[in-house]
């Protein structure tokens, strides 16, 4: 097999292997709980300018970059992808902010694109917050750790010193996709880094991993019907556990301990 077919076998194991094919119908009155245990967010600072801008019901943008699964093409349409549910959940807990969520990803964008459009797409929006889901290319590539590091570290950086907030956003969890990629140096790269620049880091593939195991979610059906279910779910779940996290400490918003009970 060549690198070139071999990339492609393993994109696709990491974006269709872990239910999220596409989805016929909603299912998002279903199961909204979504616990998410305590542990995924002690660690890791509270935002402070965009809660506060929600709570108090000022104009609010926030922009996600990413890859495919940011962008949902396997949930089959934009309004089944997390960030669309997550502006659905922020919208629903504080129904008199104005918030819009502008969704920047695009299908296998490297952190290194995020980056170089970072001037001229996504600082003029004058966004409050940027969420960057990233590392699964740099995975799937091999690309140089420090590279890598470095290219989160400049485009936060420039984040920062534009006045935007930033959550980091790590990869998916499959287990199908752990014997064909090696994410561990950049799980542990992305997770330095947000702790030396004081950057929350959204654990999303330890949370997918604690629903697989706890067997809230099952990431390894087969049958069709049962994926498109299961992936519905997913995203549903995902965008909600992000509304979580970026509200952490802000007025109205609950504690993912009270979500999360007997999860820990």
């Amino acid at each position: 097999m060549t690198l070139r077919s071999m990339s492609r076998t393993i994109i696709l194991i990491a974006a269709g292997k872990i239910g999220l094919l596409c989805a016929a119908a909603p299912i998002f009155a279903q199961e909204r709980e979504c616990s998410v245990p305590e542990r995924f967010y002690t660690s890791e600072p509270q935002l402070t300018k965009t809660p506060k801008a929600i709570a108090h019901g000022q104009e609010v943008v926030i922009v996600t970059l990413g890859g495919a699964s940011t962008l949902g093409i396997a949930a089959g349409k934009p309004d089944l992808a997390w960030p669309a549910r997550f502006a659905a959940a922020l919208t629903e807990r504080f129904p008199s902010a104005h918030i819009k969520v502008v969704n920047l990803a695009v299908a296998r964008q490297t952190a290194k694109r995020a980056a170089e459009r970072l001037d001229h797409e996504v600082i003029p929006m004058k966004p409050n917050l940027v969420i960057w889901e990233t590392g699964t290319m740099e995975a799937v590539r091999g690309t140089d750790i420090d590279e890598f590091r470095e290219t989160l570290r400049a485009g936060m950086d420039e984040l920062r010193t534009s006045g935007i907030e930033t959550v980091l956003m790590n990869m998916q969890f499959s287990r199908d996709s752990e014997a064909v990629i090696h994410f561990e140096p950049y799980l542990a790269a992305m997770s330095q880094l947000a702790d030396a620049s004081d950057v929350p880091l959204f654990h999303r593939r330890g949370i997918m991993r604690h629903w697989a195991e706890s067997g809230f979610l099952d990431l390894r059906v087969t049958d069709n019907d049962q994926r498109r279910r299961v992936a519905a779910k997913l995203y549903d779940c995902i965008g909600r556990a992000m509304a979580d996290f970026v509200m952490r400490g802000s007025p109205g918003a609950n504690s993912p301990a009270d979500k999360a009970g007997s999860a820990r």
